[in-house]
């Protein structure tokens, strides 16, 4: 990569950077009821939402601009557009549309992976072989038949002549 390309991927950086910023610092959890006492827990639910949500995409943001600071510092390194894993040069048309890609296409995934906390592994069923998936669908059909369905009165008082 020539220095002209590392200077537009750099603008770009910074410029996505300065946005982020300039958006987080308009924004943050604003309020404007000193006491919750006279409002409608409806009113509180929405208000305690809306900063949840508010929370969550900053945190989004801090976290690339984390992102971007980490590929402006790879600039200056001179390592900025090599895979991490493979030591390959990254295509320019992956760094067009993911100026912060630290990995080949094919690497994301590998990359990635280390960062998904271990608990998905539990508390996600569907994050099982095909296999277990198969067995879970066949004991949760079980448990469900087991205790009955909302058709299943109405079949055993038909199959006894009950209407």
């Amino acid at each position: 990569m020539n220095k002209e390309d590392l200077r537009y991927f750099e603008k770009i950086l910074n410029n996505r950077k300065a946005e982020l910023k300039n958006r987080t610092s308009k924004e943050g959890i604003q309020t404007d009821e000193l006491s919750n006492y006279d409002n409608h827990p409806g009113d509180q639910g929405t208000e305690l939402s809306e900063q949840h949500k508010e929370q969550a995409l900053n945190s989004k943001d801090e976290k690339e601009i984390a992102n971007i600071n980490y590929a402006l510092s790879k600039i200056e390194q001179g390592t900025y557009g090599i895979c991490e894993v493979s030591r390959k040069t990254i295509p320019m048309e992956r760094l067009e549309v993911q100026p912060t890609a630290l990995t080949l296409v094919e690497h994301a995934d590998e990359h990635n992976e280390s960062k998904r906390p271990s608990e998905e592994t539990v508390l996600d069923p569907l994050n099982t072989p095909e296999s277990s998936r198969e067995s879970l669908k066949e004991e949760f059909l079980e448990d469900i038949e087991e205790h009955g369905s909302s058709d299943s009165d109405y079949e055993s008082r038909r199959d006894n002549g009950d209407k």
